[in-house]
């Protein structure tokens, strides 16, 4: 298999795990080759016809069986419409995925999906989807043809799994959380605007409760005791190690599975993490185990005291344990393995997918799952 991985960004360097985990599938010989063209920086570079016509030829040159849009979101493209289908008229003709990253409304609610991920969708052979639910109807209305969920992972060139000794690590706080304030214009048709809310509501609890035992890192605080200013993305996991505990925001979407990917750089710090619950994330991510996930906003600080009475050494050695999965089973790596292998059997199905989702816990009933993580026209 020889893939062509159009990735999001101006440069390889934007995501080097995507480009790691690629290397590393080539060379355990689980594809022939790839080809990394970060599509943005393609497109400003030589202009977006020149960068659809660039797909094509390349294709045609290196016979790639697999072309991949990833999170092809930008509002400003010209449509990849004429694209894909000249990619499909091909012979061989490649399988064209692509995949969305984001919590675009699942409703009719703002921000809705972006045009040109609608239309890769709609043409491509499958679709990798971090929200299922409610988004994954929403996307078969419109014409996607096969949704298939993919949870959304850790950077494993940027980001490791550590064990912390609650004796010897030094703590600065006994809650950390890492988020920005969402600064918008009040907006009552905007799903965003509502969870960007919810997400005030929650920091000014923590501050409330905790004060300056609550360490809270992010933009445009000002005024919160908590506050610390800005944490630097690369070294994130240094920030979420000064606190005893992690907060983890609330997510912008409440359809089936959703998470982002910090909560994997959360889970994987080394530091018992608490989540409000999303329907469904249970199936990936264990209960009580892997993560703490809490009802309501109350919920969250009454887990969070109820951790802070437990035994230090029992409670971080679960947390090292459930960092040490992250690692195992939640990269990038693991992500692009999985939608390279879907593509493979889907192939030898006919053109009928034929899923084995490895990223469910074990106790999971993949066959009653699949109603769940899978949607198809």
């Amino acid at each position: 298999m020889k893939v062509l991985f159009l990735s999001q960004g101006r440069n390889v360097e934007d995501h080097p795990g995507w480009e790691w985990s690629l290397k590393k599938l080539k060379e355990e010989d689980f594809i022939e080759d790839y080809l990394n063209i970060p599509w943005q920086g393609y497109g400003e570079t030589h202009g977006w016809n020149a960068f659809y016509q660039h797909v094509v030829d390349i294709v045609k040159m290196g016979k790639f069986d697999v072309v991949y849009f990833h999170y092809f979101h930008r509002p400003d493209v010209p449509s990849p419409e004429k694209c894909i289908k000249t990619l499909q008229m091909l012979s061989p003709r490649p399988i064209v995925v692509t995949s969305a990253g984001d919590p675009f409304s699942c409703d009719w609610m703002m921000p809705d999906y972006p045009r040109n991920f609608k239309i890769a969708s709609r043409f491509a052979d499958i679709t990798f989807s971090t929200q299922m639910g409610k988004a994954a109807d929403k996307m078969v209305s419109w014409g996607a043809r096969r949704v298939v969920y993919t949870p959304n992972s850790m950077c494993p060139v940027r980001f490791k799994s550590y064990s912390i000794s609650p004796s010897l690590h030094k703590f600065d706080f006994d809650v950390v959380m890492l988020g920005s304030h969402n600064g918008a214009r009040p907006n009552p048709f905007s799903r965003h605007y509502w969870c960007g809310q919810k997400r005030n509501r929650l920091v000014r609890a923590l501050d409330q409760h905790f004060g300056r035992r609550f360490g809270l890192f992010g933009h445009r605080w000002n005024g919160l005791v908590s506050w610390q200013g800005s944490a630097d993305f690369n070294t994130q996991q240094a920030t979420m190690q000064r606190g005893r505990i992690l907060v983890g925001g609330n997510p912008y979407s409440s359809c089936d599975y959703y998470s982002s990917n910090r909560v994997f750089f959360e889970i994987s710090s080394g530091i018992p993490t608490v989540e409000l619950r999303v329907n469904r994330l249970d199936k990936v991510l264990r209960d009580g185990d892997q993560v703490y996930f809490a009802d309501d906003i109350s919920g969250v600080i009454a887990k969070v005291e109820e951790l802070l009475q437990k035994d230090p050494v029992e409670l971080y050695a679960k947390a090292a344990k459930a960092a040490a999965e992250m690692s195992e089973k939640h990269t990038q790596y693991n992500r692009m393995k999985f939608k390279l292998e879907t593509v493979k059997r889907f192939v030898a199905n006919g053109g009928n997918l034929d899923v084995d989702f490895p990223f469910f816990l074990p106790e999971v009933d993949l066959k009653d799952e699949m109603k769940y993580a899978v949607r198809c026209r």
